[in-house]
């Protein structure tokens, strides 16, 4: 795990000195100094509306009931913690809060979890064909020599099939075939797992008010970031230049997956809006207030569940990895 966290660590601070290296300094404070700060109302307006469907969805897809204010408070509890702990631990804590709070099966909203992710991995697959179709960007996005935008496009592609047929393969085991995963580690979380696809293939109408959801989710995260380009000097800021920017971003944080998403966020944000046209002194400072806007409102808003809850953000992701494994 320390081997781990030291190379994960190393890569953060590699990707900032490289985003920082060369940086005109005066022209950055410059650009940060002309950022229209009172647009940050409307755009962190934007993200708690896409929470709060986040939160809409996560509850519609457990096929055990959840009022909306548990959903919404372990969205946000767990959303902290995903931003704050690094290798995604935090992806456990929303199945262990509404466990503890809720009495919620713990395999049935890990199930839900998960196909939440496929829906974004598809979500970013659309965005990222997209990009590729309607903004004229070089062939290859590249940040420390590495297509980013291309990696992003096949993992996302390998990873939204191999999603789907696995959805499909797991819904036509029979309850014989999965005796066999019942003995190994996690095999009741399968279970779960499967009885939650099951349940959700039953329910059409929720399968496809989830996938509707998943879309206005990120056309708000898409309209948000074009409105902080909007509050910037020196940056395009046309929607396609919104989503051209969202996908490189969110590909190069998949690629360069660093702790609280620093180092990647910044690199691939920058390269993007260097690739439309900005100069580094406007694209760099962007790129981190950007990165900054979003973690500060994710950290604000899991900390003022974390109060109202009483609870220790530390000792929750150790009872969530506990329960997990």
């Amino acid at each position: 795990m320390r081997a781990r966290l030291a190379v994960v660590l190393l890569l953060t601070v590699a990707c900032l000195a490289w985003v920082l290296w060369g940086l005109n300094v005066s022209a950055a404070v410059d650009s940060v100094a002309s950022f229209r700060w009172w647009m940050l109302g409307p755009i962190w307006a934007l993200y708690l509306l896409a929470h709060a469907l986040r939160a809409q969805r996560f509850r519609i897809l457990l096929p055990t009931p959840l009022d909306y204010r548990a959903s919404f408070s372990a969205l946000s509890i767990g959303y902290l913690a995903l931003h704050v702990f690094p290798f995604r631990l935090g992806e456990l804590v929303r199945p262990y809060l509404v466990r503890e709070q809720r009495q919620v099966p713990f395999g049935d909203s890990l199930a839900v979890v998960v196909i939440e992710r496929i829906l974004d991995v598809l979500m970013l697959l659309c965005m990222i064909l997209a990009t590729s179709w309607f903004v004229e960007l070089p062939t290859k996005v590249e940040v420390w020599g590495r297509d980013v935008l291309g990696l992003a496009q096949q993992g996302a592609g390998v990873l939204g099939v191999a999603g789907l047929v696995g959805v499909a393969v797991i819904v036509a085991l029979g309850p014989r075939a999965l005796t066999l995963t019942d003995r190994l580690p996690g095999g009741a979380i399968f279970r779960r797992f499967r009885e939650a696809l099951v349940a959700l293939a039953r329910r059409p109408a929720v399968a496809a008010q989830s996938l509707g959801l998943s879309v206005v989710i990120w056309l708000l995260t898409l309209l948000a970031v074009q409105l902080q380009l909007l509050a910037f000097s020196g940056v395009p800021n046309g929607f396609l230049d919104a989503l051209a920017t969202w996908s490189v971003t969110l590909s190069g944080m998949t690629v360069l997956p660093t702790p609280g998403f620093f180092g990647g966020f910044e690199a691939a944000c920058s390269a993007a809006l260097q690739l439309l046209g900005a100069l580094p002194s406007a694209a760099a400072p962007f790129a981190i207030v950007l990165h900054l806007t979003q973690f500060v409102f994710t950290v604000v808003l899991g900390g003022i569940f974390l109060a109202i809850e009483g609870l220790n953000l530390r000792e929750v992701v150790a009872r969530s990895r506990e329960e997990g494994r």
